[in-house]
């Protein structure tokens, strides 16, 4: 599968399945800011959005995040964009790409005029909420995936997929998300069934986790039949925007299981693989979809995890002792039959498109594997 498209390309076809929402948008007399990651002023999908919303009689202004320029999102960095914002006086955000999103809404929502916070752990802890009164309305345009991984930034997304709120607080959200399935980063069914498997591998996770109560098992196993309804009509659906809407709602479920009990094996692990090694998304869950396969055929045995990276054997039972997933499948009423109609469903999808063979490179030191996986288990996030 070729990830790497022509940079025009990719910006004229974003630029092509956001043309619906750029004709609705009311903008009139807004002082916007545009925020960008990966896009400037010379991409397509830039030069339209801002003529369309010059001619709405709105002030815009630019501020843009370079790629790989780690101080841009650390808390300075978040700073240097508020008092953007309020040199400014910004009142309307749109937001075009996907990994600064997370500091970005904090900084918008929370840190605004609290500059006695130096980390995000001590504003959690402290529940310190401060809104941004004069912004009216944040957009949130996704570049990698038509929304489909947005979730993993945040505690909750409600049901119509459009708010997002982080901390479990109003206050910190974006007004709209939008969604769209022809984003040229990666064929959409390819993308989405990476992305579905991983999805997957959690609700196994969660459903064989002894800290979680029969209520909320019997809910992830009903995710996961959902999740198998996906997967048969992947091929069907999976250019779609309902397609895409489907797999995101699915997965906002799952992020609601994994924030309330503790992260599932792949969502955690996977996301620290991503930040700390910069490996892309897609080769992620391919890693994942090998771990739920693996976990099949050993009966879910959380000990796999052990030889599968590599750690040492002591500091894995000190922290499987803490985290306190259970080994034996057999201690769970769960439909074996529909967990193998997925298993089947899943290896079919894998054989078909070689994707064992694109993980197959990825080889991480001991000592790495163990400083990822202690993050992983004591439930940090990097």
């Amino acid at each position: 599968m070729n990830l790497i498209m022509d940079k025009s390309m990719k910006s004229q076809e974003i630029f092509n399945s956001y043309k619906n929402f750029l004709e609705s948008i009311d903008m009139s007399d807004r002082i916007v800011m545009i925020i960008t990651y990966d896009f400037d002023e010379k991409d397509s999908v830039l030069n339209d959005l801002i003529i369309k919303l010059k001619s709405s009689n709105a002030r815009i202004h630019n501020f843009k995040i370079k790629g790989g320029d780690q101080s841009n999102q650390s808390i300075k960095g978040i700073f240097n964009i508020v008092d953007f914002m309020e040199k400014y006086e910004i009142d309307t955000l749109i937001g075009i790409g996907e990994d600064f999103l997370s500091d970005l809404i904090k900084a918008i929502t929370v840190f605004y005029n609290n500059r006695n916070i130096d980390s995000l752990h001590k504003l959690e802890e402290n529940k310190m909420f401060l809104k941004y009164g004069r912004l009216k309305e944040s957009i949130f345009i996704p570049t990698t995936g038509g929304g489909s991984e947005s979730h993993r930034y945040f505690k909750l997304i409600d049901s119509d997929s459009s708010q997002v709120t982080i901390f479990g607080d109003q206050m910190c959200k974006i007004d709209k998300i939008v969604l769209d399935a022809k984003i040229a980063t990666a064929s959409s069914l390819d993308y989405t069934m990476y992305y579905m498997f991983s999805v997957i591998a959690n609700l196994v996770d969660i459903i064989l986790n002894d800290r979680v109560d029969k209520e909320h098992k019997e809910f992830a196993s009903n995710i996961l039949r959902d999740a198998e309804t996906i997967l048969e009509n992947g091929e069907k659906f999976g250019d779609s925007l309902l397609f895409r809407e489907t797999v995101l709602k699915c997965s906002i479920s799952v992020s609601k299981l994994i924030d309330e009990f503790g992260y599932g094996i792949l969502y955690f692990y996977g996301n620290l693989i991503e930040s700390v090694f910069s490996i892309p998304r897609h080769t992620i869950d391919a890693l994942g979809i090998e771990f739920f396969i693996n976990e099949i055929r050993k009966r879910y045995s959380i000990m796999h995890l052990y030889s599968y990276i590599n750690i040492d054997l002591n500091l894995f039972l000190k922290y499987k002792n803490n985290y306190g997933a259970m080994n034996n499948l057999n201690e769970y009423k769960v439909d074996l039959d529909m967990f193998d109609k997925v298993k089947n469903l899943a290896l079919n999808f894998i054989y078909q498109n070689k994707i064992i063979d694109k993980y197959a490179y990825l080889n991480f030191n001991a000592k790495m594997n163990e400083e990822l996986f202690e993050h992983y288990l004591n439930g940090v996030n990097l």
